[in-house]
């Protein structure tokens, strides 16, 4: 295989800017010399995730990943270095060898890697079907009138299905695919009979379903009779490659604009989106079906600072956009929701009123959360009733009890008196009897010494001296290859967890291959993730260089004095069981090892 020149890697670590790079995966803030945010590789909801500009590497002090530009890619797209390199000269406009990319790209670092291919063959046969032959045209035409340009089309690589059995299956099986692991690829069947297998998509206009990078990974079909015989909409069943709690529509696409403008916009289906899109709404995304997951909900909050929530404006519309609201606040999101009007989706909303309307009147002009629960409470109810009065005041201060600000509180009261009639005093005089309600019961739920549960993970665990001793040697001598190589001549043992020693034998290799150090460089050629952080981790320490030497033999000295305590603990234990066969002897020969060690270990 044709290697990239080691020039060639550090141009293109130099050029790319890592803040940049990170910034299209988390929402970063800047504090201080460093930037903060989320933590890509762990759910947390108080930013721990570091980025330094000058050293252009980033740390967790939740989880201690650390890193560059080259790992980064590596880690958050489980990439090999090769297409890591390859991804980030694309986006730095560094040219790379033909024969390199070719032979990265053949092979996927993917355990389901055949899935994926498989999806990225279906996804290029429908859209073939749509755009270039006649059985496409009816579901051309339809999407012509339904307002999709060639342009939206190819970019969501929508396509058409024939309405044939085996159209699909006879093509995987030409290509040479599994098709029993097509089946649980979800993209064909079974016969009853167990004689064969048939297509899962027939007859319908098929729109891909791609995970974060933009594989091809399931797919939704519409059919395009009316008829109600079968499902309007038919999507993949869910498979090792393929989990509607982790998908979002259009994530690949949008993240970018949400990552620029702080915004997301969560629409209930994969059309409204599209439909957004050709509004020039470009920062949406979409949920598979009408579940929210925590998933869903941790992805955004990496990219996003606001999720403006926009569902369909009948009841099922409303249930959604509460319920998604309601979980995104409990991830500590600033929402607002857009409502639509009468019980109009986006697509119809455009189709009547236009698209600059939908932009600014609809997605630019969203309500609070306590705005739109009002409207939520009152849209069912008659004020001219005494009870649902009663009950929409009741509706809205349990919402305020539990959640708002005294600004907020001051205002919606008094809106509520305006509305139903009730004095400001009336109402605030129910409002602490609610608050103090809520208090009672939050005291009987978690106790007085309860503090409340969070998903984060605590403090990091403070290092051992042993630990930070090993650290710090590391650092020196990934920074100082003379050391590595008067060290390796004089020492036959010397870091004390297995994860270090390892990372000591590969740097041998490292150096007689490259020479000169390059912590940078030995990172990127360690597959195993958890030695790349230490590496990374150790390669940032805190070093004195003025007292260089005396920090190393400090190191050195701990190190050893562990080993022989280590020792000293085994031949104890020996001792003890020797005591207990009644093996005097022996007993008494490890007591006397035991004491020269003791003297040994004193001595160092």
């Amino acid at each position: 295989m044709t290697r990239i020149p080691e020039e060639q890697i550090e141009a293109i670590r130099s050029k790319t800017d890592i803040v940049d790079l990170i910034g299209e995966f988390v929402q970063l803030t800047k504090r201080g010399k460093n930037w903060f945010g989320l933590c890509p590789f762990h759910g947390e909801s108080t930013p721990s995730f570091s980025v330094s500009e000058d050293k252009q590497l980033f740390h967790c002090f939740g989880c201690g990943a650390s890193g560059n530009a080259i790992t980064f890619i590596m880690d958050m797209e489980n990439s090999p270095f090769t297409e890591a390199v390859i991804k980030l000269a694309e986006r730095t406009g560094i040219e790379i060898d033909a024969d390199v990319s070719s032979v990265s790209s053949e092979k996927p670092n993917n355990e389901f890697k055949h899935m994926v291919e498989a999806h990225t063959l279906a996804a290029n046969f429908y859209s073939h079907l749509l755009l270039n032959t006649v059985e496409g045209e009816e579901a051309l035409q339809y999407l012509e009138k339904r307002g999709f340009s060639r342009e939206s089309i190819e970019k969501y690589r929508i396509g058409w299905s024939l309405n044939d059995y085996s159209a699909l299956s006879d093509l995987l099986k030409r290509k040479r695919f599994e098709l029993r692991e097509m089946e649980q690829a979800g993209l064909c069947i079974m016969k009853d009979d167990g004689t064969g297998y048939f297509d899962r998509f027939r007859g319908r206009i098929m729109f891909p379903l791609c995970d974060d990078l933009g594989n091809v990974v399931a797919f939704s079909g519409r059919t395009l009779s009316s008829g109600k015989q079968e499902a309007k909409y038919l999507n993949s069943p869910e498979t090792p490659i393929f989990e509607k709690g982790q998908l979002l529509y259009n994530f690949h696409n949008a993240r970018l604009n949400v990552r620029k403008t702080g915004k997301v916009i969560l629409f209930e289906g994969f059309m409204d989106t599209i439909s957004a899109d050709r509004a020039g709404v470009q920062n949406s995304v979409a949920v598979m079906g009408t579940s929210l997951s925590e998933t869903h909900l941790i992805k955004l909050k990496r990219i996003a600072k606001e999720i403006i929530i926009c569902c369909d404006g009948d009841d099922a519309g409303w249930e959604a956009s509460k319920r998604f609201a309601s979980m995104a606040l409990k991830k500590g999101m600033e929402v607002r929701i857009a409502l639509l009007p009468g019980r109009m989706d986006p697509d119809d909303y455009i189709a009547e009123y236009g698209e600059e309307a939908f932009r600014e009147k609809i997605i630019a002009n969203p309500h609070s959360y306590m705005s739109f629960i009002m409207s939520y409470a009152k849209r069912s109810k008659n004020l001219s009733y005494e009870n649902d009065v009663l009950q929409y005041i009741h509706e809205v201060l349990e919402e305020l009890a539990s959640r708002s600000s005294p600004i907020e509180r001051d205002l919606y009261i008094h809106q509520l008196s305006t509305e139903t009639g009730i004095t400001v005093e009336a109402i605030h005089q129910q409002f602490m009897k609610m608050v103090g309600k809520h208090v009672k019961q939050s005291k009987m739920n978690h106790g007085p010494d309860d503090s409340v549960k969070h998903t984060d993970p605590g403090p990091p665990k403070k290092k051992t001296g042993t630990e930070r001793a090993e650290r710090l040697l590391l650092s020196h001598l990934l920074n100082d290859g003379a050391l590595y190589d008067r060290i390796r001549v004089n020492r036959q043992e010397l870091f004390v967890r297995d994860e270090y020693a390892a990372i000591f034998v590969r740097l041998a290799g490292f150096y007689e291959e490259h020479g000169t150090p390059d912590f940078h460089r030995f990172a990127e050629t360690l597959e195993d993730r958890n030695l790349r952080k230490i590496v990374l981790e150790a390669a940032m320490a805190e070093k004195d260089p003025e007292h260089a030497e005396e920090e190393i033999d400090d190191c050195i000295g701990h190190l050893d004095r562990y080993r022989v305590g280590l020792t000293i603990q085994e031949k104890m234990h020996e001792s003890k069981e020797a005591e207990k066969q009644n093996d005097h002897t022996r007993a008494l020969e490890l007591a006397r090892e035991i004491i020269q060690l003791r003297k040994s270990m004193s001595a160092l």
